[in-house]
């Protein structure tokens, strides 16, 4: 009976030891979990806060090469321009919202296509005015799309939209893109959506305002000169 009894607490304490080996198991695991759970919280708001703070105006503007950019954005209707008080941001036009994992990709590549030119080219090099001619390339449909839901009820009224919206629908309106048709882009009709008469801001300036920076300039000189031979009358009124 000795020996039984013996047996009986030698398998109860082994049954205690593996209970305790798995509650152990468990709490660690669990403790990990945890970890992980706080740990992925903690990127996913650092990652969201991220896109949201580089997804605007001010932050792109901070690249000076933008600041002609930002300045036609802020004169459009899209820029806050009007009586809706509607603002777009930068990315809800240039990045690919068909889908978030699309739109991440996407992100990432033009950040890091930026930062190339930015660091290793000169960015002040870039042919801004022949750049716009490929508008069709970094301004994406599903961005449009993303606000404009409603596009063909919005247009009902107005006959020659709505015929061309629904042709764009239903994949039918084509544009030439060198020797090839395509289908057609927002851009291709709305060219200079979003940036209103930018290329009076883009480097080099177009001839007329050339003109019209030098007539300033001589106006301000012209100003000073006046200015300074009235404080010397002056002067010499009071002697």
């Amino acid at each position: 009976m000795g020996q039984e009894e013996k047996k009986e607490d030698a398998n109860l304490g082994d049954s205690e030891k593996k209970a305790g080996k798995k509650k152990k198991i468990l709490l660690i695991g669990g403790g990990l979990l945890g970890v992980g759970i706080v740990v992925g919280l903690i990127i996913s708001y650092i990652v969201v806060e991220a896109v949201k703070l580089t997804a605007g105006p001010q932050f792109c503007k901070s690249c000076h090469v933008m600041v002609p950019m930002y300045k036609a954005y802020s004169k459009d209707t899209h820029g806050g321009w009007g009586y809706s008080g509607f603002v777009a941001h930068c990315t809800d036009c240039h990045l690919d919202h068909s889908s978030t994992l699309k739109y991440l990709i996407n992100k990432v590549q033009v950040g890091l296509h930026d930062f190339k030119v930015y660091v290793f080219m000169d960015p002040d090099a870039v042919d801004w005015h022949g750049k716009r001619e490929h508008r069709r390339y970094f301004v994406y449909d599903t961005g449009c799309l993303h606000c404009h839901e409603n596009l063909l009820a919005a247009t009902m009224k107005k006959r020659r939209a709505f015929i061309a919206h629904k042709a764009y629908f239903s994949g039918k309106l084509v544009v030439r893109i060198g020797e090839h048709k395509d289908k057609a882009h927002c851009v291709d009709c709305h060219k200079h959506v979003g940036h209103k008469d930018l290329g009076k801001y883009l480097p080099p300036p177009p001839e007329e305002e050339k003109l019209i920076k030098e007539s300033e300039k001589l106006i301000e000189e012209s100003v000073e000169i006046l200015e300074k031979k009235e404080k010397e009358r002056s002067k010499e009124e009071k002697h």
